[in-house]
């Protein structure tokens, strides 16, 4: 007779901050798809540099996800693994579809994120920022519309043209990309932190931009991953709006 002890797996940490662009997107990521995890928040500058942090991987980024010992950084990589471990509709088996979720998020890290480095962090985290007069490069690499040679043209502009091919950024359907880069555009708009008016940026010049917007603040999850950020708006709203005054944007 043979017995088998049946092992019981642990939950799948994830180590997080809701107000962290990153971190919220796979928190959406999780709630869209009813994904159990266990969420333990870290504040990013801080936190993540303790020895215990640093000890598990060597990339001491957030969020971070345990899975039994696999430790996992990055939020783009992290929601590829949920999403195959899983079989997250988010994260389409079609190669074609894979294919331009991976080119998107390649594409983001250098591109959709100057939005969070022009008008987040001067704000709330002026340690990311090389220089201070890196916000108004950014801001300026976000607008700049070079419609004669588009590869060279701006993130929103970008960004309008290829929601004017289709409903979500990688096709037909919602993938990860879209919540990855809603978490980087939402959080500035004037129904959170108010962050496009406050540098001047008139959001309905993208009027693609702003329909997608509003699709996915239909999504599922989208209320619950981002109730750390709508609460938090209203006790910032003197630093934004300094920052408006201030700004040299």
């Amino acid at each position: 007779f043979e017995f088998q002890a049946k092992v019981a797996m642990a939950p799948i940490k994830i180590y997080s901050m809701p107000i962290s662009q990153p971190a919220r997107a796979v928190s959406w990521a999780c709630a869209y798809e009813k994904t159990e995890v266990e969420e333990i928040f870290a504040m990013p500058g801080k936190d993540n540099k303790s020895p215990e942090y640093r000890s598990r991987h060597s990339i001491a980024t957030i969020p971070q996800l345990d899975d039994n010992g696999y430790i996992l950084s990055e939020s783009h990589a992290i929601m590829c693994y949920l999403g195959d471990k899983f079989n997250w509709s988010l994260y389409p088996k079609d190669p074609k579809v894979r294919g331009r979720v991976h080119e998107y998020m390649n594409w983001h890290h250098s591109n959709a994120r100057k939005i969070t480095f022009a008008l987040f962090c001067p704000i709330f985290r002026p340690d990311l920022l090389a220089s201070p007069d890196a916000p108004a490069l950014f801001k300026k690499e976000l607008l700049q519309d070079n419609s004669h040679v588009p590869q060279t043209s701006g993130v929103l502009p970008t960004i309008e043209r290829m929601l004017s091919q289709q409903k979500w950024l990688c096709g037909d359907v919602p993938t990860v990309a879209d919540l990855s880069l809603y978490c980087e555009i939402g959080q500035c708009l004037d129904k959170f932190l108010g962050l496009f008016s406050a540098a001047k940026i008139d959001i309905n010049s993208y009027p693609k931009i702003k329909a997608w917007c509003e699709e996915c603040e239909k999504l599922p999850g989208f209320q619950s991953s981002h109730k750390a950020l709508a609460d938090f708006c209203p006790t910032v709203k003197k630093q934004v709006d300094e920052f408006k005054t201030q700004s040299k944007l």
